[in-house]
């Protein structure tokens, strides 16, 4: 049995959503695990100056990748 190029899916996708609904899912994934980075931060931050920084970095890119999906939504 072989396997046509149309069915297999990188990263284990859904070939059945338009493209806009697999990015879509995937900036979810990016947005929620930000978000756990931060709340990780948040709780275990001991005044580590490295971890503000990491802090200040994941909150743009989680701002960054919510503006994305607006503008993919819209």
């Amino acid at each position: 049995m072989s396997i046509k190029h149309a069915d297999v899916t990188p990263l284990g996708g859904w070939p059945h959503l338009p493209l806009s609904e697999r990015v879509i899912d995937k900036l979810c994934d990016i947005l929620y695990a930000t978000d756990e980075i931060r709340d990780l931060i948040r709780v275990e931050h001991h005044g580590d100056d490295r971890m503000t920084q990491v802090d200040e970095t994941v909150r743009r890119v989680y701002d960054e990748v919510n503006e994305l999906m607006k503008r993919i939504v819209d």
